[in-house]
């Protein structure tokens, strides 16, 4: 976002790479310092996602802007009927099916949502659930089932910690690694077996609000998927839980359409 206004092509360097950016043009080297090639991408990210429009301040306008992010996340899911393992990945099922436990590496608010998630995945899927700050767990001797699942939760997909404890788990042994971010092709997502991507666009705001409710939605959503492979929810439980993530935008527009009362009321 901070280089739109001038080019939506980006190149994601690799690991060890280095860029000698010229007038004309960019050479990239690894990290032998060989030449190579990095495919070139489009951003997704427009200017009018960077305006206020009638807004006070970005905060603002992204608490208001959750009913379509939500409706964007889960729309894969409703146009599913259902909650495939497909959601996660082309071979996510396999992976999914051979997991005894979940390990959730996060950090600030992404962490919160994987507290909440914790408890979704134990009560609903009955698989045990450990939620721990990225920043921490790759500083301790920690003990490694290599049958449990790492998710990562990540905004942007960069935060150094939680990309340091991935790798500090993977190097303990853990086999499959499951990534949730809003951003394609970061850091995060490409270094995992298995990627969801929340749909929320640019948050500018300091203080989360529809990045951590769509993170809600893709952990609720793999509790689901989690929850079928374990056998533990039916197809009729399957229907509802689906019809109640369906009017979940609906039902978040409507708390928002009640600010000028509750404006009224705090005045």
């Amino acid at each position: 976002s901070a280089i739109v206004q001038a080019t939506r092509q980006v190149i994601f360097l690799e690991e060890g790479d280095t860029a000698d950016l010229r007038r004309d043009g960019v050479r990239i080297f690894d990290g032998n310092d060989a030449p190579v090639e990095r495919p070139l991408h489009l951003s997704d990210v427009s200017l009018a996602s960077l305006e206020l429009g009638p807004f006070r301040h970005f905060m603002q306008k992204e608490i208001h802007e959750q009913p379509r992010a939500l409706a964007d996340t889960i729309e894969a899911a409703i146009d599913a009927k259902g909650f495939p393992a497909s959601l996660f990945g082309p071979n996510a099922e396999a992976v999914l099916r051979d997991i005894e436990g979940v390990q959730i590496l996060a950090c600030g608010t992404s962490y919160y949502a994987g507290m909440t998630a914790r408890y979704w995945i134990e009560a609903i899927a009955g698989l045990p659930c450990s939620v721990e700050i990225a920043s921490e767990y790759r500083y301790r001797a920690a003990y490694a089932n290599p049958r449990h699942l790492i998710v990562t939760i990540s905004q942007s997909g960069e935060t150094l910690d939680t990309m340091e404890a991935l790798k500090y788990a993977k190097s303990l042994g853990h086999l499959h690694t499951l990534s949730i971010c809003n951003v394609p092709e970061s850091a995060i997502p490409r270094a995992s077996e298995l990627v969801c991507y929340t749909r929320a666009g640019a948050e500018i705001g300091v203080a989360s609000t529809k990045a951590f409710t769509t993170q809600l939605a893709v952990l609720f959503q793999l509790t689901m998927v989690l929850g079928k492979l374990q056998g533990r929810i039916s197809e009729a439980e399957e229907a509802e839980y689906l019809e109640q993530l369906r009017f979940l935008p609906g039902s978040v527009q409507h708390a928002l359409n009640l600010e000028p009362q509750i404006m009224a009321w705090a005045e």
